[in-house]
């Protein structure tokens, strides 16, 4: 993994020096769970976003994994990281050996590619169901 903070890239190679994390589960505004207290005391939410994926229900929490079908479709959250180690280092081991987390491109409400960090599933999933709207918040209802 990348330190983070050492920057990355934008869109059209704009360099900017934040870290962007997406997040598709619990860590979500509508869960208000533990952890996201601790990201939106540590990050400044963008908006709403969305990455090449399929989610799958787990159980209490969902797992995303990518996909090359640009159909398929996780929806979720983008947040700039105002103090990426301190986050990385309390979700790295809160979402444990089951996740790992990786830079991706996700796209903004209006289309544009950010490069953030995603929390992938690397588990098998032929056992698990698939979450066909890709949004663990209207899946949980």
């Amino acid at each position: 993994m990348r330190k983070p903070g050492s920057g990355f890239f934008l869109e059209a190679g704009v360099e900017t020096n934040r870290d962007y994390l997406f997040v598709y589960g619990t860590l979500r505004r509508a869960f208000n769970h533990p952890m996201h207290q601790l990201l939106r005391s540590h990050a400044d939410f963008i908006g709403i976003g969305s990455f090449q994926g399929k989610l799958y229900d787990l159980g209490n929490f969902p797992g995303a994994v990518a996909s090359k079908k640009p159909s398929d479709k996780v929806k979720g959250e983008i947040y700039a990281l105002r103090d990426a180690e301190r986050i990385f280092r309390a979700l790295d081991e809160y979402e444990g050996a089951a996740f790992h987390r990786e830079k991706v491109a996700v796209r903004n409400q209006e289309g544009k590619k950010i490069r953030s960090w995603i929390y992938l599933y690397n588990r098998p999933v032929t056992q698990q169901r698939i979450i066909v709207s890709g949004d663990f918040v209207n899946h949980r209802g």
